[in-house]
């Protein structure tokens, strides 16, 4: 039962059948209400509802200057339209080199003025749509690994992990420096002040999805100080988020989206078992002390996830359809919906009255209220997280939250097709199934540029 085979679920009852079958168990309830409820962050502010905008790269930046295009402002408008109370925007880039494409976006001092007006356009969207506020923030990143400045691949990685050096034609790289990541951190606080003065309410500095931050956590053989012990290994992260917390108004949210696992075997991997193998398997120990660590910062909210969407994406996006070339996923997807559950109610369990948001529920499509809803009422999140499920479904929210139901034909259909116009790194990306009038050229126009 647990391996892949395609979503054919009809029913709560087949869901609870298939959970029993792969020897688990997901809370569900049909009392939506609690999705409804209000949520006070510390710090005065107080969320509409229990919904969140994940942060997916719509990679439709302005190429010149990586500022919001009108692709940028037209997903969210159409996010805050939707209902969610909390707007987790994608990742924006500290610096040119550590772009992920051409389209990624960044934020400078030069176009400031269009994320003043993204912010602004924005917050009135939903105050006209759903007559409440939101909270708006922006994640900031270094895309390591990834990085492919002006659309030509140029990595710069956190440590020798032979594990990814090899598969990703990275053997040849050499880590990046000390010195480059102490002014690094400099990049970053100084992108958050300029999310601040923009408007945003607050600030990611991202440590998830085998970026660079995240990468350092599991630089267990990496020289100097950003590797080998815990200390080390965390310092980065830890430092940043002092610095852009010390730099800013007290009012703004100095906040982190981190990684539970990055999944290479020890001594390489973060958040995986301290045994030497070749395969891995999860230990939450260090992810959940550096949970810990960062609530020293007082942050209103925390966010979570694991894996690496560019190369195992089955861990964080549970799908039926993978990319092109590659093969199904290892495993029957609802066997990662569950883990990924799992995940977070352990790390809730440690931030306590901090909220986070769970995600990796878009497989799940109509019976994902009846799911979120059980997560909620039984503590095992605070929050419920859509990432495709806001390219797909952008008004699930609204639906769910006025009509007490959701339309099934506008339900996130795990095709991939998203992630694939990212990976073939010429076009803007969302839903080619909903949203096909936009989106479906974007997708030929990628395959095409593939040959």
């Amino acid at each position: 039962m647990k391996e892949f085979h395609r979503f054919k679920l009809e029913t709560y009852d087949d869901l609870k059948s298939d959970l029993a079958a792969i020897g688990a168990d997901l809370p569900i309830s049909s009392d939506f209400a609690v999705l409804g409820e209000k949520v006070s962050l510390s710090g005065g502010r107080t969320l509409p509802n229990r919904f969140i905008v994940q942060p997916m790269e719509g990679v439709d930046g302005e190429p010149k200057d990586g500022a919001p295009s009108e692709y940028t402002f037209r997903r969210y408008r159409r996010f805050a339209e939707g209902g969610s109370g909390l707007i987790w925007a994608e990742s924006a880039a500290v610096v040119p080199e550590g772009c992920s494409g051409t389209r990624q976006l960044q934020i400078t001092q030069s176009n400031l003025d269009v994320y003043k007006r993204l912010v602004e356009e924005t917050h009135q969207a939903a105050r006209k749509s759903r007559g409440h506020d939101i909270v708006f923030i922006l994640q900031l990143t270094h895309s390591g690994r990834f990085s492919r400045p002006g659309g030509t691949p140029a990595p710069m990685k956190a440590h020798n992990n032979p594990f990814l050096d090899e598969p990703l034609g990275m053997t040849d790289r050499k880590p990046v420096s000390d010195d480059y990541l102490d002014s690094l951190q400099e990049k970053f606080v100084h992108a958050a002040t300029l999310a601040a003065e923009a408007g945003f309410d607050g600030v990611d500095i991202k440590g998830v999805h085998g970026y660079l931050a995240a990468e350092l956590l599991g630089a267990h053989r990496r020289e100097g100080k950003y590797g080998g012990s815990y200390e080390n290994r965390t310092r980065f992260l830890k430092e940043t988020l002092r610095m852009t917390r010390d730099a800013l108004p007290p009012e703004v949210i100095v906040t982190s989206r981190f990684t539970a696992l990055e999944p290479t075997p020890y001594p390489y991997g973060w958040g995986v078992a301290p045994v030497e193998a070749e395969t891995w398997e999860m230990d939450l120990s260090e992810p959940k002390r550096l949970m810990g660590e960062l609530l020293e910062l007082a942050p209103p909210v925390l966010n979570v996830s694991i894996g690496w969407p560019r190369v195992k994406p089955y861990l964080n996006r549970p799908h039926d359809n993978s990319l092109v070339g590659l093969p199904h996923p290892p495993e029957y997807p609802l066997v990662g919906v569950v883990r990924f559950q799992e995940t977070i109610r352990e790390m809730q369990s440690v931030a306590g009255n901090i909220p986070l948001p769970t995600a990796a529920l878009a497989w799940l499509r109509h019976l994902m209220p009846g799911a979120a809803a059980g997560l909620v009422s039984e503590g095992w999140c605070s929050l419920i997280g859509l990432g495709r499920t806001s390219f797909a479904y952008p008004d699930f929210p609204r639906d769910l939250l006025d009509k007490g139901e959701i339309d099934r034909s506008k339900c996130c259909t795990t095709c991939s097709m998203c992630s694939q116009i990212m990976k073939d790194g010429v076009a803007r990306t969302g839903c080619v199934i909903r949203d096909r009038e936009l989106y479906g050229p974007e997708l030929k126009r990628g395959r095409l540029a593939q040959g």
